[in-house]
C-alpha cells in the first residue's frame, strides 16, 4: 500500500492541519497580548506612585515622624501608622509611602495641609487605639458632628490595600504545572477524536481562569491606587512649587499657616491670597488686629478645605458656629471673600454653591439633597432656583398658587406628605391657566419627570415619565378637571393624571395640598420600595390620596437643559 510522501500529497488533511495551525498561532496571539496588557498593568501601577514620590515599603517603621499639621508640628508614630486597623488607610499611606512627595517647611518636616485642631484630634484618637484603650480610631462625638472635623477625619480614614496586599494577594504564586492540570499529557490514542480536543480544551480552562483571576486583580490594584493618588493629590507636591511654599500670618499671637498653592486655588486675586501673600499685591503688615483669631481661624479653616483639599463631588460644609458668634463670624468670613454655605467641586468643573433653605419647615432637608435634585437628577450645576410659592406661607387657595407661579417656565414641585414621603416633579415649561376662569386649559405637551426625595426609594431618584403621559392640564379659578376613571376632581394635573393638586371625590378640593398621586408599575425604576394598590400601582408618597404637610414651587431657570 502506497502511504503519501507528505501532507501536501492530501490536501483536505493538509488544509484542516493548516486551520489546526492557524488557530493555535491565533491562541498564542492572544497570550502575547494578555501577558502584555498584565505587564502594562503593573508598569502603569508602578510608574503612578513613582511620579508621586512614593515607595512601596515605607523606609522607616519605628519612632516617630515630625508632621507639620496647618502649622502646628505633632510627632506621630509610626508604630501606630502600621498596626492592622490603620494600615490601609489613606492617612498611614499618605505618611508612611509618600512623605517623599509631600511639602516641606523651613525646618524640613513634612507639611500636612489639614486644620491642626482635627489633626491633634485625630493623633489623640490613634494613642488610644495604639495604647490598645480603643477598638477603633474615632472622634469623639462633639467633633464627629463638625465638618472641620468630620470630613477630613471620613477622607483620611479611607483604605487602600496596593500597600498592604490581602491574604489572597500574598498568596504563593501559581505553579504551573498545577495550573496546566495535565496540559503535558499525550494525546490518547484511544480515545476519540471530540474527546481528545475536548481534553486539552479541558486543561487550559484552570490556567485561562487564574489569568482572568489575576489581570482583574491588577485591574482593581490600578483603580485603587488612582483613586488614593487623586484624593491626596492636594496633599502632595505639585510642580515647580519647591518646599517653600508656606505662607503665615500672626493673629493675637497665634501663627495661621497654609500653603500658597491652597490659596492660588481660590484664585489669584482672592482676598485671602492677597492678606497672606508676601509678596505684591499684599498688605505690608503681618500681624491681624481687627478680626478675632477664633473667627480668622474659621475662615482659613474652610477655605483650606474648599481649596480642593477635599475629593470633586463631596460636600464641603461650613464649620458649626455657637449661635452666639454666628453673625459675626459670618461677616468676618465674608469680608475674606468665604460663604458660609456649603459647595461642591463638580466633577465635570466649576463649583456649586448651595445657599438655598434646607432644614425643618422645607421640603428639601440638606444641601445635599439639593445636589441630588439639582446636580444628579435634573443637570443643572448653575441655575439659580427661587421660590415662587409655599403653601405655609402662601397659604393653601389654588388661585393664589397659580398667580405666584405667574408666567414662570421652568416649575420644580415639591411636595412633603409626611416627613417620611417627600417627592417633586419638574415641568419644563409653564403653567397656562385659561383666560376664562370657567374653562381649562386643555391638555398640553410639557417635557416633565417625577423625583423620589425620600420613603419610595433609598436615595434620591429620578422617575421618567413616558413622553405619551407628559402633559399638562390646569383648571381656571371656577373650574375643575374631571378624572377619566372615577368620580373625583382636581384643578391642576400632570403626567397625565401622576400628579393631581386639589383633588377631591367628588371634589375638587379647596386646598391645594389635598392631592393624588399614583405611578404604573413598569414606570417605576429598580429600588422602589414603596407600597403597591389593587391595581398594581406604586406611589412616590405615603398614600394614594392624602393633604401634604407642604408644597413648594420653585422657578428652576440657567444651568444648561432638563430633558425629560
Amino acid at each position: 500500500m502506497t502511504m503519501p510522501a507528505s501532507l501536501s500529497d492530501c490536501p483536505s488533511v493538509a488544509r484542516l492541519t493548516s486551520d489546526c495551525d492557524a488557530s493555535l498561532d491565533a491562541l498564542r496571539e492572544q497570550e502575547t497580548r494578555a501577558r502584555e496588557g498584565a505587564k502594562q498593568l503593573a508598569e502603569d501601577i508602578v510608574a503612578s506612585v513613582a511620579a508621586k514620590g512614593g515607595v512601596w515599603q515605607p523606609p522607616e517603621t519605628t519612632g516617630e515622624v515630625l508632621v507639620n499639621a496647618g502649622g502646628v508640628v505633632f510627632p506621630v508614630s509610626r508604630r501606630g501608622l502600621l498596626m492592622p486597623l490603620m494600615r490601609k488607610r489613606y492617612i498611614s499611606v499618605l505618611l508612611m509611602h509618600f512623605a517623599d512627595g509631600m511639602p516641606k517647611d523651613p525646618s524640613g518636616h513634612v507639611y500636612l495641609e489639614v486644620s491642626s485642631a482635627y489633626f491633634d484630634a485625630f493623633l489623640d484618637a490613634l494613642t488610644l487605639y495604639e495604647t490598645g484603650r480603643a477598638n477603633t480610631v474615632t472622634l469623639p462625638a462633639n467633633k464627629a458632628a463638625d465638618p472641620t472635623y468630620a470630613e477630613y477625619h471620613c477622607l483620611f480614614m479611607r483604605e487602600v490595600g496596593v500597600f498592604s496586599p490581602s491574604a489572597d494577594q500574598q498568596q504563593a504564586p501559581l505553579d504551573a504545572t498545577m495550573a496546566n492540570n495535565g496540559a503535558q499529557q499525550p494525546w490518547e490514542a484511544t480515545a476519540g477524536v471530540d474527546e481528545a480536543t475536548q481534553q486539552y480544551f479541558d486543561a487550559s480552562q484552570p490556567s485561562i481562569r487564574a489569568y482572568v483571576k489575576a489581570a482583574k486583580g491588577l485591574g482593581r490594584l490600578k483603580e485603587d491606587i488612582n483613586a488614593f493618588l487623586t484624593a491626596m493629590e492636594p496633599f502632595l507636591k505639585t510642580p515647580g512649587d519647591g518646599d517653600s511654599t508656606l505662607l503665615s500670618l500672626t493673629i493675637l499671637g497665634r501663627q495661621v499657616v497654609i500653603l500658597k498653592s491652597t490659596l492660588l486655588r481660590l484664585g489669584d486675586k482672592h482676598p485671602l491670597l492677597t492678606r497672606f501673600s508676601d509678596t505684591p499685591p499684599n498688605w505690608p503688615d503681618r500681624h491681624i488686629r481687627q478680626t478675632p483669631a477664633k473667627h480668622f481661624v474659621h475662615t482659613v479653616e474652610f477655605a483650606r478645605r474648599i481649596a480642593m483639599t477635599m475629593p470633586k463631588g463631596q460636600f464641603i460644609h461650613p464649620p458649626l458656629l455657637d449661635e452666639s458668634e454666628r453673625r459675626l463670624c459670618i461677616e468676618d468670613m465674608e469680608m475674606y471673600g468665604i460663604a458660609y454655605a456649603p459647595i461642591c467641586h463638580l466633577a465635570a468643573g466649576g463649583d456649586l454653591i448651595v445657599d438655598l433653605p434646607a432644614g425643618d419647615g422645607w421640603v428639601i432637608q440638606s444641601a445635599q439633597e439639593w445636589v441630588s435634585v439639582l446636580v444628579d437628577i435634573m443637570d443643572k450645576p448653575t441655575c439659580s432656583p427661587s421660590l415662587l410659592f409655599k403653601s405655609s406661607r402662601d397659604g393653601d387657595d389654588f388661585g393664589t398658587m397659580v398667580d405666584k407661579v405667574g408666567d414662570a417656565s421652568g416649575l420644580l414641585f415639591l411636595i412633603n406628605h409626611n416627613d417620611t414621603h417627600r417627592f417633586g416633579a419638574f415641568v419644563n415649561g409653564q403653567l397656562k391657566p385659561p383666560a376664562d376662569p370657567t374653562h381649562t386649559s386643555g391638555l398640553y405637551k410639557v417635557q416633565q419627570f417625577l423625583i423620589s426625595i425620600s420613603g419610595a426609594y433609598g436615595q434620591v431618584t429620578k422617575i421618567p415619565i413616558p413622553t405619551a403621559r407628559q402633559t399638562v392640564h390646569v383648571a381656571g379659578r371656577d373650574a375643575f378637571i374631571k378624572s377619566s376613571n372615577e368620580d373625583s376632581r382636581g384643578k391642576l394635573c400632570l403626567g397625565s393624571g401622576y400628579l393631581w393638586f386639589a383633588w377631591g371625590s367628588p371634589g375638587p378640593a379647596d386646598d391645594v395640598r389635598s392631592m393624588n398621586q399614583w405611578v404604573k408599575t413598569q414606570d417605576l425604576p429598580d429600588g422602589y420600595l414603596g407600597q403597591f394598590n389593587s391595581d398594581g400601582n406604586g406611589t412616590l408618597a405615603g398614600a394614594w390620596t392624602f393633604t401634604a404637610k407642604e408644597v413648594e414651587i420653585w422657578h428652576v431657570h440657567g444651568g444648561g437643559a432638563t430633558s425629560a
